[in-house]
């Protein structure tokens, strides 16, 4: 497979996070997750070079220490409602375009540190999906087994959000949904420029399983983490 576009992994790792205190710096094996991130980007055989956001300065000395590129992040996109594509955004024109990157046809790989079960394998099978099929964006995603069987929940009420035969129905007789998992996201610099937004329309997927897709969102997730990690993660 010849590569000829300019592959650069994105590693966004702010201090704070609302669901669990820290979030980055949680160690799995003794490993912070952000470096877990780092760790597999740079054992790619795609990635070209790799970029880390944080406002932490213990994360960018320590993402330092690992001999990538660090960018200290404004305070206005370390708020709670500050959002990826805002982070992305401003990574692409503050950064590539400053830093002279021949970015309109670089390929951003987006690898958020709490998918610590996502190693460089899915990374690289990712991205050969991604320039075999010739695509614009491909997203990381797992089967979504109860996706028809959903409630909302309101006023001490639960309705179920699809047609009710689909509650008691087996769930080998439902189509299969899948939902993103959050492990990888892979684009174009100059298509998201355009948007200004990742643009998931006719998006390209890579599957992966229940285990690799867990994400880290808050302590439950995380002490779950922390049992399969003995057995499942390789670093």
């Amino acid at each position: 497979m010849i590569k000829k576009n300019k592959i650069i992994a994105f590693i966004p790792a702010k201090k704070n996070s609302q669901g669990l205190e820290n979030k980055n710096l949680k160690k799995l094996n003794g490993i912070a997750l952000f470096e877990i991130a780092i760790l597999n980007a740079k054992k790619s055989k795609f990635i070209d070079e790799i970029y880390l956001s944080s406002d932490s300065n213990l994360i960018l000395n320590r993402a330092n220490k690992l001999k990538i590129n660090t960018i200290k992040r404004k305070k206005s996109l370390c708020k709670n409602d500050s959002t990826a594509d805002s982070v992305i955004l401003d990574f692409i024109k503050n950064y590539l375009i400053k830093e002279k990157e021949s970015n309109e046809d670089c390929i951003i790989i987006y690898l958020q540190p709490t998918s610590p079960f996502r190693s460089d394998q899915h990374i690289d099978k990712a991205i050969k999906l991604f320039l075999k099929n010739k695509l614009s964006i491909l997203i990381s995603m797992n089967e979504n087994k109860n996706f028809f069987k959903s409630f909302k929940l309101k006023n001490n009420i639960a309705n179920s959000i699809f047609n009710t035969k689909y509650v008691t129905k087996n769930r080998q007789n439902l189509k299969k949904i899948y939902s993103p998992n959050g492990a990888i996201y892979i684009f174009y610099a100059n298509e998201f420029l355009k948007n200004k937004k990742i643009n998931f329309t006719n998006s390209g997927y890579y599957k992966m399983s229940k285990i690799n897709s867990i994400d880290i969102d808050d302590k439950e997730d995380y002490e779950l983490a922390k049992e399969l990690s003995k057995k499942y993660l390789k670093t």
